[in-house]
């Protein structure tokens, strides 16, 4: 019986198979290895803080016990304001003028009169106020440029007195806002945000009569 005739054997066909697969294991180790070495790069630059990591933000936030509130701005009622305004200048009714003005903007006055005497205010002005009247008198110096916070803690109730001194020359313009800062609720504060800072206000001179 005859047999089938049988295909020639191309011996460069199995060479070429054999070169397509190296080729390919080649490139996929070469593949493998970068990506190895990316990882291995990038692990290394988040260690040294070159970078930040995927992670970092949340985990920062996450032990800071979120982000930390901050003082803003607010407005202030001037009719929430009650002020006595006292000359420690030498020119005649400027108190007068000045509390009239404060009068004309909404705020509560008392009868103006002049500083006691030796009293000496070589600033604009000051603001002086106790510990319930830090609000009204910061609301107060925001229309009076140059003026400075004078706190007295000896001083009961939220009235405040605005010595006008010898460098003072207008208020603020007509309808500017009175403002004051207002800092964050101190239970909303996270343990781990540094206690808000303020300038700390001039100390109080010694107490006199005024009139």
């Amino acid at each position: 019986m005859a047999r089938p005739a049988t295909q020639p054997t191309d011996p460069g066909a199995a060479v070429r198979r054999r070169r397509r697969a190296r080729a390919r294991q080649s490139a996929v180790f070469v593949a493998v290895f970068l990506v190895v070495i990316g990882i291995g790069i990038g692990a290394a630059g988040v260690n040294r803080g070159w970078w930040e990591g995927p992670f970092g933000a949340a985990e920062e936030e996450v032990a800071e016990g979120g982000p930390c509130p901050q003082a803003v701005t607010v407005q202030v009622d001037p009719a929430s304001v009650e002020v006595t305004v006292l000359n420690a200048t030498g020119r005649t009714g400027l108190a007068g003028d000045v509390t009239a003005e404060l009068v004309a903007r909404g705020l509560a006055v008392g009868t103006p009169g002049n500083a006691a005497s030796g009293t000496s205010v070589t600033s604009a002005a000051q603001v002086r106020y106790g510990p319930e009247g830090e609000r009204a008198a910061q609301g107060l110096a925001s229309i009076v440029p140059g003026a400075e916070l004078v706190a007295d803690d000896g001083r009961p109730g939220t009235a405040v007195d605005l010595l006008l001194g010898e460098a003072y020359e207008s208020l603020a313009p007509a309808g500017s806002p009175l403002t004051a800062v207002q800092q964050p609720d101190p239970a909303s504060v996270p343990a781990s945000c540094a206690p808000p800072t303020t300038p700390a206000p001039s100390p109080a001179p010694s107490a006199a009569p005024t009139s």
